[in-house]
């Protein structure tokens, strides 16, 4: 798997160090691809309107500190791309 390096805007990099700064005091310790793969995660099913419980239940399945799609069936898999898919309007031309 190749890695591909982004910018992040200043303002959302602040943001990203206070959430951690502020796990760090609470006793949790994740690093900064952590925070934002969660935060990317929460988004999309907030986007989605997946229910709370379930998105906290299919967390556990889907973010691992490796940052691969583990442990989830690959019919849940694909029903997750489809919706994410669905959601996408294309760009006009």
């Amino acid at each position: 798997m190749s890695r591909r390096t982004i910018t992040i805007d200043p303002n959302l990099h602040t943001i990203i160090n206070t959430v951690r700064g502020f796990l760090m005091i609470t006793g949790n310790e994740y690093n900064y691809t952590e925070i934002v793969n969660n935060a990317i995660f929460y988004g999309i099913c907030y986007w989605l309107n997946i229910p709370k419980e379930e998105a906290v239940k299919l967390a556990a399945q889907v973010l691992t500190s490796n940052l691969k799609l583990e442990g989830i069936k690959d019919e849940e898999r694909d029903k997750m791309l489809e919706s994410v898919l669905s959601q996408i309007q294309p760009i006009p031309k």
